[in-house]
């Protein structure tokens, strides 16, 4: 199943536009280099410099095209210059935010589909945030009953994160469950103790607004 999503896109369209202008910077410092007196001008050593900066930024790199002139008889790089491939670079652009989604389910239902999908990810980005709180892994238990205990406190902790989300987004609140655990912590109980006329202690709770 073909998917879509604007925030992925605009997401994927940050990260391209970051990976491009660190690329490009990398360049820049080669072709200062080569300029420089001193500098590195050795055709394979400039090479070299170019194919790290392209095994660094594996997904920007193949939209650049970059073209070096040479002293034959110094074997050194006399200059180099590159420009991004505003073909390929459009291809990219219609890319973002694309993806497809695989699974084994008889189903032509893409919306079931869609649900399951969205169902599973929910339980996996809750798990591996509560599992730091319930500091429990399988892998350091040797006996089945720990792991079963484990299972079981990891299932209790969803049922309790999917209670709590499920409230919010009734309030028009759709937050991932790192985002609330983050909100929820800026929140404070604030106890008050006083005495009335009587002589009678008076104590009151009122929380902070998260």
């Amino acid at each position: 199943m073909e998917v879509r999503s604007n925030l992925k896109a605009k997401k994927e369209q940050r990260m391209k536009s970051q990976f491009e202008t660190r690329y490009e910077e990398e360049l820049k410092k080669i072709k200062i280099s080569i300029s420089k007196k001193g500098g590195i001008k050795q055709a394979y050593k400039v090479n070299q410099r170019i194919g790290r900066a392209k095994q660094k930024y594996p997904s920007g790199q193949g939209r650049y095209t970059i073209r070096l002139s040479y002293d034959e008889k110094k074997m050194k790089v006399t200059e180099m210059i590159w420009e991004k491939n505003e073909q390929r670079d459009s291809e990219a652009i219609q890319d973002l935010g694309r993806y497809f989604i695989r699974t084994s389910m008889d189903m032509k239902d893409e919306v079931i589909v869609w649900n399951v999908y969205n169902t599973i990810r929910e339980i996996e980005s809750t798990f591996r945030t509560l599992k730091i709180d319930i500091d429990l892994r399988p892998i350091y238990h040797k006996k089945d009953e720990s792991t079963i205990a484990h299972l079981n406190l990891a299932l209790l902790a969803y049922w309790l994160a999917n209670t709590i989300r499920h409230q919010l987004k009734s309030s028009g609140i759709n937050l991932c469950w790192r985002e609330i655990v983050r909100i929820g912590n800026t929140q404070k109980i604030i106890t008050t103790s006083g005495y009335n006329q009587a002589g009678k202690e008076i104590t009151l709770h009122k929380c902070s607004e998260p």
